[in-house]
């Protein structure tokens, strides 16, 4: 089945233990360790070659680290102006430009260009950006060009009557951070990779030939280690000694705001304000909300709490680029949460190498911007593993595409009545907001979602105004239904994080 991971115990081989009690191993030539973005771009990658992968990841589904806290933003060549050419980090984010579209192409993941205006408020302002615009130029970066103010607000009839001017970079895009992270996911299953979730890595061991990887099923006896798991890389990589490495926890505060106000921009748009570290970004996403976004700052590991405090600074800062942005308009928020290397150096390098301490174990940490990075790291993590010692064949049946799960509210009158004959599910509209049907959620289910945001991040079902407040019930009752357990059983991203926590009549009746 598309994209399902596998049960957590068919696959695994019992070997006696002691007293009696089995522990269950598995093998292979390479274990990934995390299912974000770059972890689950790196098992694509393996799977083009006759090589035996498995990827771990501790929570039930991909994408729900750091590529879900992501403001959607790829082709990220205008950040290449706060990049130097001799950082790694700049090179991975160039190379990628290129691949990303077709990326999204062969897996059927949306994609869509929309540029970006980096505007300025004063001459002093368009100094710096005189700066950056040649700094891009000298990493081959030609396609960025300065507009006036008429030229401005032509593309941007709602920016802040104070904007002189924009330096415009065309190549901007957005994508859906999480459904890309699946469907590589989905992808490389498809092409032989093994996929385990739920499965958090406990310690590590090295030996003669490699190691042995305790985790919370089971040993795995793996011959390398790529170690891509997001904000513990430096924790996995600790349980070795191969932590050669400092990075740092950083987070940031982004804003969801209602599809009624799409049209407010059309561009990603953003300023370096005058106050240092007040600079806002605002974007459009592909499924129609925009996104307003704060700086990232330094942060407590796993600190992924909003504050009313952050919404008004991002309101404050984004009404000076967009002043009729409202408060009211705000359907959702979430911290985006990334571990950085030299902070204190500025967002300049990356993590992408063996660890000069364990051989055949690389460490994979990009932070910012990791999803725009993800392509080309993925080849980089290859070719070092190649050099490592992992011989690569490649595949002759190597498959590069994968369909998605059919989106139901972009569908033409005539592709969805064909859709209803063939499943009449598709004709029953399980959340009004967003229109996802109950045959997207299904499928959704087929595909491996165990949970509502399992769902929510395939179909979209939960996201719009209500923000789940109607579907939810019957989303909970087809998980039930399609997964065989009970309603309270059922959770919103797995583990403690149940949604019913008893029956009606077991209140009324005091059993609890």
């Amino acid at each position: 089945m598309d994209g399902r991971t596998s049960p957590k115990r068919d696959i695994w081989s019992p070997v006696p233990k002691k007293k009696g009690v089995k522990a269950y191993m598995l093998k292979t030539e390479v274990l990934i360790i995390g299912g974000g973005a770059l972890g689950t771009a790196i098992a694509r990658g393996l799977s083009r070659y006759k090589v035996k992968a498995i990827l771990v990841e501790k929570d039930v589904d991909f994408g729900w680290g750091s590529t879900k806290a992501n403001m959607s933003i790829v082709c990220q060549g205008a950040d290449s102006l706060e990049f130097r050419k001799e950082y790694h980090r700049t090179r991975l984010v160039q190379e990628s430009i290129p691949m990303m579209e077709s990326l999204c192409s062969e897996l059927d993941v949306p994609f869509k260009r929309i540029g970006e205006l980096a505007v300025f408020f004063n001459d002093e302002g368009r100094a710096k950006y005189e700066k950056m615009k040649a700094r891009a130029e000298s990493v081959g970066i030609t396609t960025h060009q300065f507009i006036d103010r008429d030229a401005l607000r032509n593309m941007e009839p709602n920016i802040a009557k104070g904007a002189i001017g924009a330096l415009y970079d065309p190549n901007i895009a957005v994508t859906d951070p999480v459904r890309l992270t699946i469907a590589l996911a989905e992808n490389a299953r498809q092409n032989g990779v093994e996929l385990i979730t739920g499965t958090e890595v406990k310690a590590i061991a090295k030996g003669t030939d490699g190691f042995e990887v305790k985790t919370s099923q089971g040993i795995i006896s793996t011959e390398f280690i790529v170690n891509a798991a997001g904000t513990s890389v430096d924790k996995v990589a600790a349980m070795v000694n191969a932590d050669d490495f400092v990075v740092y926890p950083v987070r940031g505060y982004v804003a969801v705001l209602d599809k009624k106000v799409a049209d407010l921009v059309n561009h990603e748009v953003h300023a370096r304000l005058e106050a240092p570290g007040e600079n806002n970004i605002i974007t459009p996403t592909v499924h129609g909300n925009l996104f307003i976004g704060t700086p990232m700052k330094l942060a407590k590991r796993g600190e992924h709490i909003t504050t009313k405090e952050m919404e008004r600074v991002t309101l404050s800062n984004g009404r000076r680029l967009v002043p009729d942005i409202s408060e009211k308009d705000i359907i959702n928020s979430f911290t985006g949460f990334l571990m950085f290397r030299n902070w204190e150096l500025g967002w300049h390098e990356c993590v992408v190498r063996p660890s000069r301490n364990v051989p055949r174990f690389i460490n994979v940490s990009i932070g910012y911007p990791g999803v725009s990075a993800a392509p080309a790291t993925a080849k980089e993590v290859v070719r070092l593993l190649s050099q490592e010692g992992l011989k690569l064949q490649e595949k002759p049946d190597f498959n590069a595409y994968r369909k998605a799960i059919a989106d139901f509210s972009e569908l033409s009158d005539e592709e969805k009545q064909e859709l209803v004959a063939s499943d009449s599910r598709y004709g029953h509209v399980v959340c009004r907001c967003e229109t996802v049907t109950e045959g997207e959620i299904v499928e959704a289910i087929r595909r491996g979602a165990t949970t509502l945001d399992g769902v929510k991040f395939r179909t979209r079902a939960g996201m719009g105004r209500c923000q789940s407040g109607f579907c939810l019930p019957r989303v909970v009752g087809i998980l039930s239904r399609e997964l065989g357990i009970p309603p309270k059983d059922i959770t919103k991203k797995g583990h403690e994080s149940r949604q019913l926590l008893f029956e009606s009549k077991e209140l009324i009746e005091g059993r609890r």
